[in-house]
């Protein structure tokens, strides 16, 4: 277990607990289900994971292959979702069905390979059977051609409109596909020299760059994804902060109107909670009453409170947002 190893996976973890939590603000899944796998499989991967798993699959490798899987159905997943995202995604469901065609090879050519014995270091110790060559080569040509694929419709990209965070991470996304590119080479170059029985001189070297390139872009794609999301994240809690601002500033009037003939013959009485969560549905139900009573005799409002009023109504009618104000209302 090396920290080349751990540290990305922890990475990608925090990208999928931020995307978790997003969940609560709204968000759709999105990339959420494909940096899972990306996860799972990079957790999987970890050779003190590999060799305590391995064996209860019954020690011929098929864990390699589930790694195999779970890596290349996420990151087409990824590339397909980042690709809709800018609008360059027109080739994607060709990548998609080549890919399934490389899995299908995939699991025929482990089947039919004498892979036996758990080995995390899986192209070292199996690499000169030429079966285990061609499957290892499909894989990576698979991860290679997705990551050249979406590194070069990324960094391509129409940036008009962008937000900062936006733009700088999917940047950030482009250079970590390259460097995936980067080692996938260094990966093939390393099953070449394997399948010849002329790894030895070169593998420590070759291993060593390849993990080092493989981290990066790990790192580079998770850091992609926090960036836009974690912005995200925290816009969601200004906005969930600025509301609870908002329902300050009208639970005094809500509380006087409830009391008055016209407000205990609103439509929306019944409704009215006096509550302390500042939740959306309490914000909109409150304007709503407000509203009504409004419109049954508009004296029974301060100016002062008539203008923050409005001015809720403007933030809800536009984008639902809200904004700092005096939280006195005063009549």
């Amino acid at each position: 277990m090396t920290a080349q190893q751990v540290l990305p996976v922890l990475v990608l973890w925090a990208v999928v607990a931020i995307r978790l939590l997003g969940l609560r603000f709204g968000w759709k899944a999105g990339v959420l289900p494909a940096i899972t796998a990306v996860a799972l499989a990079g957790t999987l991967n970890i050779d003190a994971v590999y060799l305590a798993v391995d064996p209860l699959l019954g020690s011929r490798n098929v864990l390699n292959l589930i790694i195999h899987l779970l890596m290349g159905v996420g990151m087409t997943e990824l590339s397909r979702l980042l690709l809709q995202v800018t609008g360059r995604g027109r080739r994607v469901k060709a990548l998609v069905g080549v890919g399934l065609a490389l899995a299908a090879a995939q699991i025929v050519l482990l089947a039919v390979s004498d892979a036996r014995g758990s080995a995390a270091s899986f192209t070292d110790t199996f690499g000169n059977i030429p079966t285990i060559a061609w499957y290892q080569a499909t894989f990576f040509a698979w991860f290679g051609t997705i990551s050249g694929y979406t590194a070069v419709k990324i960094l391509r990209r129409n940036r008009t409109g962008e937000s900062r965070a936006f733009r700088i991470g999917f940047d950030v996304l482009g250079a970590g596909c390259l460097l995936g590119l980067g080692a996938v080479a260094l990966k093939m170059v390393q099953i070449g020299l394997e399948a010849q029985g002329s790894g030895e001189d070169f593998n420590s070297v070759l291993v060593l760059a390849y993990n080092v390139l493989l981290a990066l872009m790990i790192v580079g794609f998770a850091a992609g994804f926090i960036l836009p999301s974690s912005e995200r994240v925290k816009a969601a809690f200004r906005a969930r902060g600025a509301r609870a601002q908002d329902v300050a500033a009208l639970r005094p009037i809500v509380a006087r109107l409830v009391q008055t003939p016209q407000g205990r013959s609103s439509m929306g009485a019944a409704k009215i909670v006096l509550g302390d969560r500042p939740s959306k549905t309490q914000l909109y139900r409150w304007f709503i009453f407000i509203g009504d009573v409004r419109i049954l005799d508009r004296a029974l409002l301060s100016p002062r409170e008539i203008q923050i009023i409005d001015e809720i109504g403007t933030r809800i009618e536009h984008n639902g947002s809200t904004a700092r104000h005096p939280a006195g209302t005063g009549r």
